[in-house]
């Protein structure tokens, strides 16, 4: 019976508790993953990207910093639409040697893909967005654990724990702000929960302090517009499922996973690797102790016989 106990606390432990590193689907290793369109010149993509819409790019470069292999099936380094490409100048995967994926073709002018273009279909883009929605709506429940100050244009977010820090955002300071100090252990994970419906992030910096751009990401949890403009950089990736985000000539370092997108932002390849617990796949609380309660009754039942 000790035995059976101590793994039902075990796995009540594991399930009330769940956490993951990264983001989890279908987008987790692409630096720009968009719901519809994506729209964009004179740029570059360091990672995947992909777009449940039509992908229109030229003068642009895709998973610039992967290298493509024509063998691996999909190529590591690939451009992928629900709808149509068109492109012209540039091409997918350090060396071109990537790959275009598009359910209704593409059409390729000087932009190179070594690796094939293929009319085929690699994502459930509705499924996704479904997803990352219901994901966005349960961050946002999560409780604030860092603290924030905001003056003269200046905002400061300083967490101390070593695992998750939480922030809660009004959009209207983000827009207002100049400058962004995010403070937290090295490693750490800060999740930056921002209220409002249409926020930017305009000229000015971002500066981390022991955390690092790959442990950083904002929650637009219901917010239908960001715009990047100037070269206030985020530093750090962007989950606004809902939101048609547009850019100017800055950069981003982190993922972004959205609506949609239209702008000449320079995404850089830095992949969440963060770790925050997912609360839609927490387990019905009874469901879980009638598991467990049941564990222990087979466990006594095991014990004494004469008594079943």
């Amino acid at each position: 019976m000790r035995l059976a106990m101590t793994l039902a606390a075990t796995l009540l432990v594991a399930a009330v508790s769940p956490a993951q590193a990264g983001l989890v689907g279908a987008a987790a290793n692409y630096n720009v993953f968009v719901f519809n369109n994506f729209t964009s010149a004179n740029s570059d993509t360091e990672g995947n990207l992909a777009a449940g819409g039509n992908v229109n790019i030229s003068n642009y470069s895709v998973a610039s910093s992967i290298a493509g292999n024509g063998s691996q099936s999909p190529n590591a380094a690939r451009l992928v639409a629900g709808g149509t490409v068109t492109a012209t100048n540039g091409g997918v995967g350090n060396g071109q040697n990537g790959a275009v994926y598009s359910v209704g073709g593409a059409s390729l002018t000087s932009f190179t893909a070594t690796g094939g273009s293929f009319v085929q279909s690699l994502v459930n883009f509705s499924t996704s967005q479904s997803q990352y929605q219901n994901l966005s709506t349960a961050w946002s429940g999560l409780a604030t654990t860092g603290t924030t100050s905001s003056a003269y244009g200046t905002v400061n977010l300083s967490g101390t724990n070593v695992g998750l820090n939480v922030f809660s955002l009004n959009g209207s300071t983000l827009t207002g702000s100049n400058t962004i100090n995010i403070t937290a252990p090295s490693n750490s994970t800060v999740l930056i929960n921002v209220s409002g419906t249409g926020e930017f992030f305009q000229n000015g910096q971002v500066f981390l302090t022991g955390v690092d751009p790959s442990h950083v990401i904002y929650n637009f949890y219901n917010s239908t517009a960001v715009t990047l403009t100037g070269s206030k950089n985020p530093m750090g990736s962007i989950l606004a499922p809902w939101a048609a985000v547009t850019g100017g000539y800055g950069a981003l370092y982190g993922q972004l996973i959205a609506s949609s997108f239209s702008g000449n932002i320079e995404f850089h390849n830095y992949l969440f690797g963060g770790t925050i617990a997912d609360a839609n796949s927490v387990p019905e609380p009874m469901g879980l102790w009638w598991f467990v309660l049941g564990l222990a009754g087979l466990a006594w039942h095991g014990r004494n016989p004469k008594r079943a």
